[in-house]
């Protein structure tokens, strides 16, 4: 599942991005849930991942 949304998201928007993307949601996850010992399963990490790519997209970064 989270396969097939990071090749989904990475035909959408541009290289660079993605890249923003990615670390931005790993820096989130590691801010916000490891810190506190909460686990990510893979339908949260989608969440997460969508809504830093609405937040990046509409910023036009």
């Amino acid at each position: 599942m989270v396969f097939k949304f990071l090749l989904w998201l990475k035909e959408e928007v541009t290289k660079e991005q993605f890249k923003m993307i990615l670390d931005a949601t790993d820096q989130d996850i590691k801010f916000n849930r490891i810190v506190f010992g909460k686990r990510t399963n893979q339908m949260e990490y989608v969440n997460i991942c969508s809504r830093i790519a609405q937040t990046i997209i509409r910023a036009g970064i």
